[in-house]
């Protein structure tokens, strides 16, 4: 986990003109169309991701740079840096795999109860306010906890953290079992060290609940205060950062 490294993903557009329509929905070698709305729209790759998406196939489809990039890499998970001219960097992380929970770890068996309420379906975008840390965006969430506690906290973006990455103070709020919990060495930005691995009930972004958010628990003084929202959520979404002006968008794989 590198806490401080931001990653979201992109969205790219080559323009057309009416006569191109039929042209609009075909498949194109997404490295060599990279490279083309770069020299059209002026926006940086490093080499090494430019060359993360070669030998793949890609659709061109849409009008507008940020469209066309979230359909062109739409196979991939992708970042996007956004400044007050529009679409500053992308960043490739690597062909799309989809998202799996981790097996529930072994537990007592727990007393009956009522089902869960039937989740609502994810919105097909949700707009957060962020705050700048340095670099890095900062979200003001909720977590929720098995006792139904919500605990509002602030989460510093990192896609380069597998989990949501909470201090080890706040188990006991959340109503966490230690048996529930799992321990696992991690690693961090400032080396390893031992996490209780567990499951979140729930994680609200705004009014949007997302279920059952896999999270690691590190000791307080590991962390210097911080929490990280992780891929274990962020994976479920496309991520779009604003820097103009400070938000983050999540919409619908």
């Amino acid at each position: 986990m590198r806490p401080g490294y931001t990653r979201f993903p992109i969205a790219f557009a080559l323009l057309l003109g009416t006569a191109d329509a039929a042209w609009a929905e075909t498949q194109v070698e997404v490295a060599a169309e990279l490279e083309s709305l770069m020299a059209q729209y002026g926006f940086q790759m490093d080499r090494e991701h430019l060359d993360a998406t070669r030998q793949a196939q890609g659709r061109a489809d849409g009008v507008d740079l940020l469209p066309r990039l979230n359909t062109l890499l739409e196979g991939f998970d992708y970042v996007i840096v956004q400044g007050p001219q529009g679409v500053e960097r992308v960043l490739i992380l690597g062909a799309k795999a989809p998202y799996s929970a981790p097996p529930p770890a072994a537990t007592e068996e727990a007393p009956q109860s009522d089902p869960p309420p039937t989740e609502p379906e994810t919105k097909a975008e949700i707009v957060l306010e962020s705050q700048r840390k340095g670099t890095s965006h900062a979200l003001a969430l909720t977590l929720e906890g098995d006792n139904g506690q919500r605990v509002p906290r602030v989460l510093l973006l990192d896609t380069g953290a597998d989990f949501v990455v909470l201090p080890a103070s706040l188990i006991s709020q959340l109503g966490i079992r230690p048996g529930a919990l799992r321990s696992q060495r991690v690693q961090t930005a400032n080396g390893a060290v031992e996490a209780k691995l567990g499951t979140l009930a729930a994680l609200w972004l705004g009014d949007q609940r997302v279920p059952r958010v896999e999270a690691a628990f590190i000791d307080d003084s590991r962390l210097g205060g911080n929490s990280l929202l992780g891929m274990s959520v962020l994976g479920r979404f496309r991520v779009t950062i604003d820097d103009e002006q400070n938000r983050v968008v999540l919409s619908g794989q």
